[in-house]
C-alpha cells in the first residue's frame, strides 16, 4: 500500500496537486487547508497591528488574536490530515462490520471544522475594532474566506447525512446543523470594501 505524507506536510503546490489530481474528492482536506489559510491571513493582520506599536488595549487584543489564529490554523491542518485518515478508518470499520461508527467518524470531521470556522470568524469580527488601518481590509478578506469555510463544512456534513440518512446519525447531527446555521447567519463579512 502506498503511504502518502500528511496533507499538511506537503508544500502548497504538492497539496494542491494531491487534491486536484486525485480521482477521489478530498472535500474535507480542501476545507481544512482553506481554513488554515484564512486563519493565517487573520493572524497576519494581528502581526501588522502589533508592529505599529499600538496602545496597550489594542496590543493586548492583537496578541490574543495572534495566539487564537495560530491555534486555529494548527487545528485546521490537523483536521485536514484527520479527514484523510478518517476515510481509511471508515473502510476498516466497514470491513469489521461497524459501518455506523464509520459514518459517524466521517460526520464528526466536518462538524468540527464548521465549529472551528465559526469560532474563527466570530473572533475576527471582534478584532475589527482593534485591527490597524493598513490591515483592515485584509481582516475582511480573512473573514470572508473563513465564513465560506464554515458554510462548506456545514454542507459537507449535510451531504454525509444525505448519503447516510440513518436515524442515529440524524438525531446526533441535525441539531449541530441547525446550531451552526444560526451561527453562520450571525456572521457579517463585508460584501463591499468601499461604501456604494
Amino acid at each position: 500500500m502506498l503511504i502518502q505524507t500528511r496533507l499538511s506536510a506537503n508544500p502548497v503546490f504538492q497539496a494542491l496537486e494531491r487534491i486536484g489530481e486525485h480521482d477521489h474528492c478530498q472535500a474535507g482536506g480542501a476545507i481544512g487547508l482553506s481554513g488554515a489559510l484564512a486563519a493565517a491571513l487573520a493572524q497576519a493582520t494581528a502581526n501588522a497591528t502589533r508592529s505599529q506599536q499600538p496602545m496597550d488595549v489594542q496590543d493586548a487584543a492583537a496578541k490574543s488574536m495572534q495566539q487564537t489564529m495560530k491555534r486555529i490554523r494548527q487545528e485546521f491542518l490537523r483536521l485536514a490530515d484527520a479527514d484523510a485518515d478518517a476515510l481509511l478508518e471508515f473502510v476498516a470499520l466497514e470491513e469489521r462490520g461497524e459501518p455506523l461508527a464509520g459514518y459517524a467518524l466521517l460526520c464528526e470531521g466536518p462538524r468540527a471544522m464548521a465549529d472551528l470556522a465559526v469560532e474563527a470568524a466570530q473572533t475576527m469580527q471582534s478584532f475589527r475594532t482593534h485591527v490597524c488601518e493598513r490591515s483592515r481590509d485584509d481582516l475582511e478578506f480573512a473573514l470572508t474566506l473563513m465564513s465560506g469555510v464554515a458554510r462548506a463544512a456545514i454542507q459537507l456534513l449535510d451531504s454525509n447525512l444525505r448519503i447516510w440518512p440513518l436515524p442515529e446519525l440524524l438525531a446526533t447531527y441535525e441539531p449541530h446543523i441547525d446550531r451552526l446555521q444560526q451561527a453562520l447567519e450571525a456572521l457579517q463579512p463585508m460584501t463591499r470594501i468601499r461604501t456604494p
